[in-house]
């Protein structure tokens, strides 16, 4: 979470450096726009919250964050970049015997770190001075990582995967709505990370 506040701090902080400048619509040919945002409603989210009202487990999350970058090529048509990072941990006690027949519990703890790094390009079909809809696709490199451990001897602990096919995309539809000339929030849905995402943007 404090990456995420750090984040945010930046974007404010390019923002207040950069001169404020009406424009006529809220994206216009040769500007650029930062931001940064956290998801919501991701698969193992939802997936592992099913897991709430059973004893002795726990399901602890980070992300996604998201940071991005964008460069008007025309009034309609914007390139550029986003990284996006996920953190998932799930753990685990179950109690079983052990070769003496003597009662003992065990722990089992799966993680899951994930990060892409995406060439974005969105289509723009506003004209609002503060409103900015937009659709966007994304395409890169993805990399996904997930560990296990046990504390049961008879178990494969320190077992390790790793993503095999390191392609990773996004599909989103979203909106920005500036309530300065250079600062204002964007909300999108959609194939990515999570469902929904929202955060700061910056224009300049």
């Amino acid at each position: 979470m404090k990456q995420q506040f750090h984040l945010v701090a930046a974007v404010v902080a390019i923002a207040a450096l950069v001169p404020s400048v009406s424009n006529a619509q809220a994206f216009e040919e040769g500007q650029n726009n930062v931001s940064v945002g956290y998801g919501f409603v991701t698969l193992l989210g939802s997936i592992n919250s099913t897991f709430d009202d059973y004893a002795d487990t726990e399901y602890k999350g980070t992300g996604p964050i998201y940071a991005k970058f964008e460069h008007a090529l025309s009034d309609k048509i914007g390139l550029g970049g986003s990284f996006a990072y996920a953190g998932n941990e799930w753990s685990y006690k179950y109690s079983s015997t052990d070769a003496n027949g003597n009662a003992v519990q065990y722990s089992e703890t799966s993680k899951r770190t994930t990060w892409s790094l995406l060439a974005r390009v969105n289509f723009h079909f506003g004209s609002s001075d503060k409103f900015d809809p937009y659709a966007g696709f994304g395409l890169g490199y993805r990399n996904a990582n997930w560990t296990y451990d046990t504390t049961d001897p008879s178990g494969d602990s320190g077992v390790e995967f790793k993503t095999l096919v390191p392609l990773g995309m996004d599909l989103t539809i979203g909106a920005r709505y500036y309530f300065t000339d250079n600062i204002g929030l964007y909300a999108e849905v959609g194939a990515a990370k999570s469902v929904v995402q929202a955060g700061l943007v910056a224009k300049f």
